[in-house]
């Protein structure tokens, strides 16, 4: 093991998941498409820093998002591969169609609690996307498949203040009864404080017996190195995370905050004592790797 990597304490109590979500996240707020080639070598270079968990695409419309064009390919090259849990983020039937002709076997399903943001993002009101994932994750579990279910803007967004603890589990309880038992706090607008969702968290430990919490964090540096210790202190079971923060969703008004830098996420956890089996080396090479990627399309579009 390289001298740059995450150190291992077989002595810690704790174990703290990290699920890289670069290839979607970093791309999807692209204006153009990145050839699959250049998806397929920041991979490897993942790969080769130690990760092993990723959410790789999003099977959706491709004249809505140009950026996961290709993705059946994506997976077929993927799928080669040994040792890798390939997650798929999927909004709807068609698109869990996709996977399972795919043969994708772990979905993740996403619904939005601002009105304004599910219109934008998903095409429908609140109530219309969680009924439609609820739908998707029987389907999908009825299939065999793993399914994560995730809740966007659970700290609040766009005309929507922090939802109480108790709303959330009122979102999420019917999933967890389903047997979706990995359930996804997204920031999305990177509205939450360390306080919120400590007590968010606390909570939902408590009143969903045997799920796994996870987070998807977003913010500026100071509130993303408050909310990891919240995060930790309040037991979450994994967090994602992209190459240098990368990414954000393109459907928020204004300026998307940044994501969860990979490798900040990877120190933090070392700091605790948590081998998450990463080598710091091999992420500088990936992040590098990753800005030329997005270097070279840009300097193509102004061409």
């Amino acid at each position: 093991m390289s001298s740059n990597a995450v150190l291992t304490n077989i002595d810690s109590p704790r174990v703290m998941g990290l699920e890289d979500q670069t290839l979607r996240e970093a791309f999807q707020i692209q204006p153009h498409e990145i050839p699959l080639t250049e998806r397929l070598r920041l991979l490897e270079a993942l790969i080769q820093a130690g990760v092993r968990r990723f959410q790789v695409g999003s099977l959706v419309r491709t004249d809505r998002m140009p950026q996961m064009s290709h993705i059946e390919q994506l997976f077929a090259s993927i799928n080669q591969l040994p040792g890798l849990e390939i997650w798929s983020l999927v909004f709807n039937f068609r698109g869990l169609k996709r996977a399972l002709d795919c043969g994708i076997t772990h979905v993740a399903l996403s619904a939005s609690l601002s009105h304004i943001h599910s219109r934008r993002n998903l095409g429908c009101s609140v109530e219309h996307g969680m009924a439609r994932c609820r739908d998707m994750a029987a389907e999908a579990l009825a299939q065999g498949l793993t399914v994560r279910m995730g809740l966007q803007c659970a700290f609040g967004g766009p005309m929507l203040g922090p939802p109480e603890p108790g709303r959330l589990l009122q979102w999420l309880m019917p999933f967890h009864s389903l047997g979706v038992h990995r359930l996804a706090l997204a920031d999305t607008a990177g509205r939450a404080t360390p306080q919120r969702l400590a007590e968010a968290l606390d909570y939902l430990h408590e009143e969903l017996p045997g799920a796994k919490l996870g987070l998807h964090l977003h913010g500026g540096q100071n509130q993303l190195a408050a909310n990891l210790e919240a995060a930790w202190s309040g037991g979450a079971d994994w967090l994602d995370a992209t190459l240098m923060g990368r990414g954000g969703c393109p459907f928020l008004p204004g300026q998307p905050p940044a994501n969860l830098p990979l490798a900040r996420a990877a120190k933090f956890l070392a700091s605790k004592s948590v081998d998450v089996g990463l080598d710091f080396a091999g992420l500088d090479r990936a992040a590098t790797l990753l800005a030329t990627i997005l270097s070279n399309r840009r300097v193509r579009v102004g061409h």
